[in-house]
């Protein structure tokens, strides 16, 4: 893929994804539409790059409020601008607040050792901390084990770049971290995040592997509201990742239908009850949009 001063930063192609996974795609060239895949969306978008005769540029804001610049090719091949990731809006500032003290608990586990200034800045100045991490993990200290995480994934994703592959294995840590202290939903997020991020990168192994640990999670949910919630999340992440001949994205569909009958059975406290019945987590399987460099959606789609 061509860089991106060789793309003029006229026309920018606007792709919204919304929560139901749908995304509604507006620019140049283009009417406004909405689509159900990403790859329909891409392919409109490479239909007007066709018509100029180059590769165009492409907003995609997703439904968290991450943004993704990417170039899009003729032929439905996509790439992220370089320093380019996704982002999302810092929160504003409010004044007359007082700063928060951290608690006695955070200030009790040590700083990530991250790279000191003028230090190397390859994957093996993490391997410290990610020990830390696991000693956390193994002696059942949950809590210090996802705040420790939390600032490696930080610091890491700071200097590599938050796709690098070894940040990428530091947040699939946090992930771990945050369910096993607790918030289940948080790693399902983080778990997603690193699913789609190895997505795009091309590595479908590693894909789908974060890709179930992320679903497996999901599904042992027994919170009816707080698994639909989680749902959005998974269901947008196996549109992207659909397993192998589809199965995956299949079992989510079959899982949020499931979760969403409990949810309007009539039953006093349905919207409480646990889905122990719910079918049951499908095993790990390797498998193989708009992440996902060199792709060309007109064959995929």
């Amino acid at each position: 893929m061509r860089e991106s001063t060789d793309v003029p930063a006229w026309p920018v192609y606007d792709l919204t994804v919304h929560g139901d996974g749908r995304i509604l795609t507006s620019g140049p060239l283009i009417p406004l539409s909405g689509h159900a895949t990403r790859a329909a969306a891409i392919e409109v978008v490479a239909g007007a790059a066709a018509r100029l005769g180059r590769a165009v540029r492409a907003t995609a804001t997703e439904p968290g409020g991450a943004v993704w610049q990417l170039i899009i090719s003729p032929e439905g091949e996509v790439s992220e601008v370089p320093g380019g990731g996704a982002r999302t809006t810092a929160p504003k500032k409010h004044k007359g607040r007082r700063p928060v003290r951290r608690s006695a608990k955070a200030a009790a586990v040590p700083a990530a050792s991250g790279p000191r200034p003028g230090a190397p800045k390859g994957p093996e100045t993490y391997a410290e901390s990610l020990a830390q991490v696991r000693d956390h993990l193994d002696a059942g200290r949950t809590d210090q084990a996802g705040e420790l995480a939390a600032r490696l994934d930080t610091q890491a994703a700071g200097v590599l770049g938050v796709s690098h592959p070894e940040a990428l294995r530091i947040r699939e840590v946090q992930a771990e971290a945050t369910a096993l202290a607790g918030d289940v939903l948080g790693g399902v997020q983080l778990y997603r995040d690193v699913a789609e991020r190895w997505h795009y990168r091309g590595d479908a192994e590693q894909a789908e592997a974060a890709a179930s640990h992320a679903e497996t999670l999901w599904m042992r949910m027994t919170h009816v509201g707080q698994a639909l919630s989680a749902g959005v999340d998974v269901i947008r992440m196996r549109n992207q990742i659909p397993g192998r001949a589809g199965e995956a994205l299949a079992a989510a569909l079959e899982h949020r239908e499931w979760l969403l009958k409990a949810q309007d059975a009539s039953e006093p406290g349905a919207r409480e009850q646990s889905v122990a019945d719910a079918p049951a987590p499908r095993a790990p399987r390797p498998a193989p949009t708009w992440e996902r460099p060199a792709v060309d959606t007109r064959k995929a789609g």
